[in-house]
């Protein structure tokens, strides 16, 4: 052993520094059990004063417990590849992944549509938006794996600890905007697997139909990616030439979409006023940039890997209030002056 690993503090010295017992060192460091503030405060001083550095891989042959977090998504690498390179998911990782490592865990970033219990080793997870009867959530879930999951898992009544992401009241500003801008008919694109923000989405677009115009909508084959817009956008123009306004809630099926419109000489935002969820790369790079919705994805992220946090503390927790949505106008569907 050399001359600073005999030096290196203990968590038993940490103890004895904040008179409190090792026991109660530890809850705090891992959030196993309440710790009252002010003894937390005491122990956090003790940390600083004796630059207390716990020592993980120790811990890990004690426990079994490998300290890491899995981020998931369900949507599958057709949806999240190309030219969104995990926008949506890395956006997340970066917050979960420092603020993990504040808690001395680090962050797994899995990719899309992988069920990864068989290749990897994590103690807990994070989902991004599960499907109904979500085959990774049933995987966690049967191998005893605490999850939390942002947005809501659909058809349910006991749907694991989310963050909800509002896609109501997301669809909702989009659709007024469109509506303000001068669409006077307006179509839907929507995924065909079935997801809160895909069946919230379809009930707020329905509503604002009623009184106005016949629902169109146009359900894509998330498998297909970036080609089921364009094809959905060659039948709209087809089927619908009345239609001069699109909600795409996914940004890859949007990208496709753009294409067919330019190809069919199709003028944006004069003809056909086009809008997105997702204020992610795809949107701010489309010709014409796209109208989307700012997500707030790093205060998401912070409220997703604080309630995973409290999950494995034991807390009996079920949702997070997200953040609401904020409209981001660009050339699609306002020209520019």
């Amino acid at each position: 052993m050399s001359s600073q690993d005999k030096k290196r503090a203990r968590l038993v010295d940490v103890a004895r520094h904040a008179k409190v017992s090792p026991g109660t060192v530890s809850n705090a460091l891992h959030n196993t059990r309440f710790v009252e503030p002010a003894t937390r405060q005491r122990i956090e001083a003790a940390i600083q004063e004796l630059n207390y550095t716990p020592n993980i891989r120790a811990r890990q042959l004690r426990t079994g417990k490998t300290s890491t977090i899995a981020l998931l998504s369900s949507l599958p690498l057709t949806i999240a590849s190309g030219a969104s390179r995990l926008g949506f998911m890395m956006e997340i990782a970066l917050t979960v992944a420092i603020m993990a490592l504040e808690k001395q865990h680090a962050l797994i970033l899995v990719p899309p549509g992988k069920i990864p219990l068989d290749m990897v080793t994590f103690d807990s997870a994070i989902l991004l938006e599960p499907a109904e009867n979500d085959p990774q959530l049933e995987a966690l879930k049967q191998a005893g794996i605490p999850c939390v999951t942002i947005g809501r898992t659909p058809g349910t009544d006991t749907p694991a600890p989310w963050v909800d992401l509002h896609s109501a009241a997301a669809a909702e500003l989009l659709l007024t905007h469109l509506k303000a801008e001068g669409a006077g008919q307006c179509a839907l694109f929507i995924g065909n697997i079935r997801r809160t923000s895909t069946m919230e989405t379809e009930a707020t677009y329905r509503h604002w139909c009623e009184g106005h115009q016949e629902p169109v909508v146009y359900y894509l084959n998330e498998e297909e990616g970036e080609g089921a817009g364009y094809q959905a956008a060659h039948q709209l123009l087809k089927e619908n030439p009345k239609v001069n306004g699109v909600l795409v809630l996914v940004d890859t099926f949007a990208s496709g979409a753009v294409r067919a419109f330019h190809e069919t000489a199709t003028d944006i935002p004069h003809q056909m006023r086009l809008v997105t969820r997702y204020d992610g790369i795809r949107a701010r790079e489309s010709q014409p940039p796209l109208t989307a919705v700012n997500m707030h994805l790093d205060e998401i992220a912070r409220q997703a890997i604080t309630l995973l946090f409290e999950v494995m503390s034991g807390y009996n927790v079920s949702g997070s209030r997200g953040q609401m949505p904020e409209l981001v106008i660009r050339s699609s569907t306002r020209p520019l002056k």
